[in-house]
């Protein structure tokens, strides 16, 4: 149980005598789930703010809210509390009424590789004996034992809430990707991150920034969190240096072009089931195999390789640790038969992703690299043809169909694509995606490469805002087992 003095000290802030009366157990954002034991938080929203539900809050039986202050917020029953930061103070009450978070917080930034960076820094922290936890696309919860996530970044309270659960469990690390509309939301105020990452920045999610100065700025607000202990930048990203603006804290570069910063790639060798590395890591050479296929699972691992290294150092069990690193879920992800193409299903969905999904697929490839991928509804527009154009450019047959047309109709997604058709390589159209991925499999010979594009790890399909059970693995082997029959 804890008092409304409690709350005032632990805040430094001064509250009437008829506030101190107030007790609460519980702290929440979400009005549908207070008590008379609850202190709701009226948060900022985007689409609507927490005080405007007070009235449904008191109806609820809770006593007090916290506000923030200058709003001119009043309400005839409960007792407001106000606070000049309201996003900070709720680090400080999870803090008090919760626990502390885990020692070491790694969070990812970048339009591509946040998902598999964070997989690849629970993987190498956990073989180094710090028990790992994850929050994102892939899921929250232990290494392992991962549950559905809604967001790719939880709101303020749940990701503050998460963190102190995680310390409960004995958690030594948690990697989690901060995206730019969380970062720009505030839903990261007063997470102790302790390393940053930056993965890259390419067009995306122009929707909601509105350009990609504001698109970057939001990224790199990360980078100035007080309590960085590290930052960890791609050098080889058009962004590295804007990145740098305002970095106060101790800074390492990872490369696999350049040989100068501090995690560089000096020689790689692809082979079928992954690459034959010679890396510098702090001016010490290393000879590994890394298990995963193409240039940016490179740049991932050197990444969550940086992160571990700030943790625990550089050994030998951490380079045997690289060489075991599972891919991750959707990302390049490999569904193989005998006597049939090679299957790579893969989360790319923007123009620069699947590019270099493309290109890190064909230096494995011995026969063609056939490409099918759609474009998802109710999202930027105008990536569509780009998307189309970086298909056509690197493969040598594209099939486009349909990703998550939400509330689009599939044809009119795929007619926005088709603007920037080309000449290229050849092109088949089937909206259907299940049908689409059963033909491409089925016209392509044993020495060939399948990419499935655009959905990954994802298990659902979203047609007029609902969603239906759709997983592309799925798909893809029976699709195969279909062409192996057959064969």
């Amino acid at each position: 149980m804890f008092t409304v003095s409690m709350l005032a000290q632990w805040l430094a802030i001064s509250v009437d005598d008829q506030a101190c009366q107030h007790t609460f157990q519980t702290i929440e954002t979400d009005s549908r789930l207070v008590d008379n034991k609850t202190l709701f938080l009226a948060l900022p929203g985007v689409s609507s703010d927490g005080w405007e539900y007070l009235d449904q809050v008191a109806e609820r039986g809770a006593n007090v809210a916290l506000v923030p202050a200058n709003k001119g917020i009043v309400h005839p029953t409960l007792t407001l509390i106000e606070v000049d930061d309201i996003e900070a103070a709720v680090s400080v009450l999870v803090k008090h009424v919760y626990g502390p978070p885990p020692k070491h917080i790694v969070a990812v930034t970048g339009t591509n590789g946040k998902s598999s960076i964070c997989f690849y820094v629970a993987q190498l922290g956990q073989a180094m004996g710090l028990k790992s936890a994850m929050i994102g696309t892939f899921g929250v919860g232990l290494l392992g034992q991962l549950q559905e996530a809604k967001q790719t970044t939880p709101d303020l309270l749940t990701l503050h809430k998460q963190l102190a659960a995680f310390a409960h469990q004995g958690v030594d690390l948690v990697a989690f990707e901060a995206s730019s509309h969380a970062l720009d939301q505030k839903r990261l105020a007063g997470v102790p991150v302790t390393t940053a990452i930056f993965s890259n920045l390419t067009r995306d999610h122009l929707d909601y920034h509105g350009s990609m100065q504001a698109y970057a700025e939001a990224k790199r607000k990360l980078l100035r969190f007080e309590t960085l202990e590290r930052a960890i930048i791609c050098a080889d990203s058009d962004y590295a240096e804007f990145m740098q603006q305002g970095c106060e804290a101790p800074l390492w570069q990872y490369s696999d072009r350049d040989l100068a910063v501090e995690f560089a790639v000096i020689n790689k060798t692809f082979v079928q089931s992954g690459v034959e590395l010679d890396v510098r890591v702090l001016g010490q050479p290393i000879h590994l195999f890394l298990p995963l296929l193409g240039d940016f699972n490179i740049q991932n691992a050197l990444a969550a390789l940086a992160a571990i290294v700030h943790c625990k150092g550089i050994s030998d069990d951490l380079v045997v640790a690289l060489e075991s690193l599972a891919g991750a879920p959707g990302r390049m992800q490999p569904i193989v038969m005998p006597h049939a193409p090679l299957i790579l299903v893969d989360y790319a969905h923007t123009s620069d992703a699947l590019e270099v999904a493309l290109q890190a697929v064909r230096a494995h490839t011995p026969g063609k690299l056939i490409c099918v991928f759609g474009c998802g509804g109710d999202r930027d527009t105008g990536k569509r043809p780009l998307m189309l154009e970086v298909a056509q450019r690197h493969a040598d047959s594209v099939w486009l169909t349909s990703d998550n047309p939400r509330s689009e109709d599939p044809d009119a997604i795929i007619k926005d694509a088709l603007v920037a058709r080309t000449q290229h390589s050849e092109l088949a159209i089937e909206a259907d995606r299940r049908q689409a991925i059963k033909l491409a499999i089925a016209q392509a010979q044993p020495s060939d490469i399948v990419l499935i594009a655009g959905k990954g790890h994802e298990t659902y399909q979203e047609v007029n805002g609902v969603r239906h059970h759709f997983d592309d693995t799925e798909e893809a082997r029976a699709a195969l087992q279909a062409y192996v029959k057959k064969a």
